[in-house]
């Protein structure tokens, strides 16, 4: 059971907490490539920060007495408004889930840090339990979704996990996601998932730099994944990601040349899927971006390169 607002710290993981009551909880998505018709997010912003993440760009409103204000770019990770009536408001619109698909969540992690303490994702997903006909994808990149596991296990084939590792070297991640979990622990949590009968794909995007792409990949099969996906960085024009980039010497992940050699990588690992694939061609990736209030922040593939 969640807190109530007057409850909550002032800040979590360093991150200024400002607890709202959303208006709605789900976003209409509908993508024939990534199979998913609305998105929610119990969550906007992320204490994780990391630095590549495509929201930071898109301004966000400042919740409670500093309403009408914007956090900015540099802002990203630094505040979480957790949306305390998102299991309610999602059980009075889940009239809209009939034989749909949920992803969970397409611009916050739904199970970073304060999650443990506020289980807002929890609370969906049991809402989401009782809609027999829904389909659910939950996406993260931490260790915390193993508290769920009891639950994830009772939707059956209705749920899949996709899973973020974007680089194989913990070093990188330290650079690029310094608040979110090492790379080792996440290997292990797809490891977890996946002996408990889950189905787990994971997702190297945004693309960071490898040591090692065929590693990788080996790794990801081992883990008992059932896929990976390779999916480049988006970035804008002045991002000052960049410069942290050139800084390392890595701005050859910008390159499709790199993305295909970790592609070809994971098409040698994973040669069923592979055939698939060349018996049924996938569509073109690319999104087209629909004009919007720019304080409304985007879906997960609104601005991203997919692979």
């Amino acid at each position: 059971m969640a807190q109530a607002p007057h409850e909550l710290p002032a800040l979590f993981h360093g991150a200024t907490v400002e607890p709202e009551d959303a208006r709605s909880i789900l976003r209409h998505q509908k993508d024939p490539v990534y199979g998913f018709s609305y998105s929610l997010n119990p969550y906007r912003g992320c204490s994780h920060g990391c630095r590549y993440c495509y929201v930071r760009q898109y301004p966000a409103q400042v919740s409670g007495a500093e309403r009408g204000t914007l956090h900015g770019i540099g802002d990203w990770g630094r505040w979480i408004a957790p949306k305390m009536n998102a299991p309610e408001l999602l059980w009075r619109e889940r009239h809209k889930l009939h034989e749909q698909t949920v992803f969970m969540a397409s611009a916050t992690d739904p199970y970073q840090p304060i999650e443990r303490d506020l289980r807002l994702t929890r609370r969906c997903l049991e809402v989401l339990l009782r809609c027999p006909t829904t389909r659910v994808i939950v996406h993260t990149r931490a260790p915390l979704i193993l508290q769920d596991l009891g639950l994830l296990k009772a939707f059956g084939q209705r749920l899949s996990v996709g899973f973020s590792i974007p680089t194989d070297d913990d070093t990188v991640r330290q650079v690029t996601e310094p608040d979110a979990p090492p790379i080792p622990t996440r290997w292990s949590t797809v490891e977890r998932l996946v002996g408990a009968g889950l189905r787990v794909n994971i997702a190297a995007a945004p693309l960071m730099p490898m040591l090692d792409p065929s590693a990788f990949a080996r790794r990801a099969k081992a883990s008992g994944a059932s896929s990976v996906w390779v999916g480049r960085v988006g970035l804008l024009p002045e991002d000052p990601f960049y410069a942290l980039l050139r800084q390392h010497g890595w701005l050859h992940i910008l390159e499709e040349s790199y993305a295909r050699c970790v592609r070809d990588a994971v098409a040698s690992a994973f040669p069923d899927i592979r055939r698939r694939a060349r018996r049924e061609p996938l569509p073109e990736h690319r999104v087209v971006l629909p004009k919007r209030d720019p304080s409304i922040q985007p879906g997960l593939f609104d601005h991203a390169i997919a692979g």
